[in-house]
């Protein structure tokens, strides 16, 4: 855990705690139990598996907008312990490695965000939120599978037949999970969009092997260089992990079979799937991996809410909001989603506060996160654009930026940044807990004046959800008192 001189600043804590279950032991799950122990609340998460098969072996991108919550929560030497910081992201082509150029990451772009892009594993990260949220005060039972939830009594029911109650019901179960469904009433399936993501491990060795004189001038193993191959109908990326000994990829393929989840075993049909022609390097791990898990990518409706109509349960994660496997912005928001809970929660000093302080969570959270979502599934479609004038342009366009030095992201001087960069920048400067005290101070704390002096109409309906067109202020003529 971190040192005493890295300890986060004493976080606010609930004057009233209440207890909170946790479906889901995954990311989403344990990001919302340190972060709702760190605000004084009482927290059981329940996890179906055995605590370890949810803990996959795959490589996690831990962008600034997620870094920086870790760090708050005084992550930061235990984060630089299982994580690399990433450097400069490296461009080619998936048939022949033709270099397309660099991206270098913006210093003062990192500096205002007060983040950084950090490479990791699945499995560490989960180590790293189990230990943080069991040092917290949270309890987490494995083996511990929920079969019904009962948002009228606010309990869940294990397979065991035990039944437990709780203050609100946290559905932190992916987007298969029980949870989605007793929020939306039905099972969601989602659409195959006929591509999937293989998830894989490799040895830097191996995966470096050959390397072109032109990308040995320019690729440091140890500087945590990020590769994007694009290709026709197809996409890969790597980054290195455990201390650059081994190398994550993901690879983006054609596919047609809509079966697959993290937690499966292995498949063999990496090698099958990747077309020809291909770099040499990815046909290499291609064909020798032994550990490529197939994650099909699907298309899900958006939810209108994520909150249960009793107001018992809500969503957080992929639950709420399904983002593409191997997205980076997926872990990301399930960690700010947690932070928003906590830190409007850490407000709590009665009980009926508690449905306010839900719909808050949504309000906050469902325009942000459908609109990365969207940026992520839009970047998928520009790494996999099929061969044609618009690959053509996009490849030329950047191929003459890096002959003239220039970072291939970004805009000619005098001319805006390509859209995938200016929406980047934009979601890792975003502050999602600076987001939620703004709205405690601009209306909570309102709605806590409104209950003791009737002088401010509340701007939340019966239902609780806000309706700005209910603000009203009524000025005392009484200045003086």
């Amino acid at each position: 855990m971190s040192s005493d001189s890295e300890r986060s600043p004493v976080p606010l804590r609930a004057s009233l705690a209440i207890d909170f279950l946790v479906v889901g032991g995954g990311i989403a799950g344990l990001a919302s139990a340190v972060a709702l122990s760190r605000a004084g609340h009482r927290v059981l998460v329940l996890e179906k598996s055995d605590g370890l098969r949810n803990r996959r072996a795959g490589g996690v991108r831990i962008p600034p907008n997620m870094s920086k919550i870790l760090f708050h929560w005084g992550l930061k030497s235990d984060l630089r312990r299982i994580a690399l910081t990433s450097q400069p992201i490296l461009f080619s082509r998936f048939e022949d490695a033709d270099l397309l150029g660099i991206q270098l990451w913006d210093n003062e772009l990192l500096r205002d965000t007060q983040g950084e892009f950090m490479l990791t594993t699945h499995a560490d990260l989960h180590d790293l939120l189990y230990e943080t949220a069991i040092g917290q005060g949270a309890k987490i039972r494995n083996n511990a599978e929920v079969v019904a939830i009962d948002c009228d009594n606010s309990s869940v029911e294990l397979a065991s037949g035990e039944i437990l109650t709780a203050d609100v019901i946290i559905g932190a179960d992916s987007e298969r999970g029980i949870s989605r469904q007793t929020v939306i009433g039905q099972e969601d399936r989602g659409t195959f969009i006929g591509l999937s993501m293989f998830d894989a491990t490799f040895s830097t060795a191996i995966a470096t092997k050959d390397l072109t004189p032109e990308l040995a001038q320019i690729i440091n193993v140890e500087g945590g260089t990020v590769y994007m191959a694009f290709g026709n109908g197809c996409a890969a990326s790597g980054y290195p992990i455990h201390q650059h000994k081994e190398v994550a990829f993901h690879f983006i393929l054609r596919d047609d079979r809509p079966d697959g989840a993290y937690g499966d075993p292995p498949t063999g049909d990496l090698a099958s799937r990747v077309p020809d022609p291909c770099d040499t390097r990815l046909r290499l791990v291609a064909n020798l991996s032994t550990n490529a898990v197939r994650v099909p990518i699907k298309d899900y409706a958006d939810l209108q809410d994520w909150i249960h109509e009793s107001e018992k349960l809500v969503l957080v994660g992929q639950a709420a909001h399904p983002f593409p496997p191997g997205s980076i912005q997926g872990t990301a928001m399930a960690t700010e989603d947690a932070a928003v809970l906590a830190k409007l929660f850490a407000h709590l000093s009665t009980r009926d506060q508690i449905p306010s302080f839900l719909w808050a969570y949504q309000d906050l959270r469902l325009g942000r996160c459908t609109s990365v979502r969207n940026t992520e599934v839009s970047t998928i479609a520009w790494m996999t654009m099929e061969n044609g004038p618009e690959q053509r342009m996009r490849d030329d366009g950047m191929r003459a930026k890096f002959r003239a030095g220039k970072n291939v992201m970004e805009g000619e001087d005098g001319e805006e940044d390509a859209p995938q960069w200016e929406e980047i920048r934009t979601i890792f400067g975003y502050n999602c807990e600076d987001e939620a005290d703004n709205w405690w101070i601009k209306w909570g704390l309102l709605r806590e004046h409104a209950k003791e002096t009737g002088g401010v109409r509340s701007p939340w309906r019966e239902s609780n959800r806000f309706d700005w067109g209910n603000v009203a202020i009524r000025v005392s003529e009484n200045v003086g008192e």
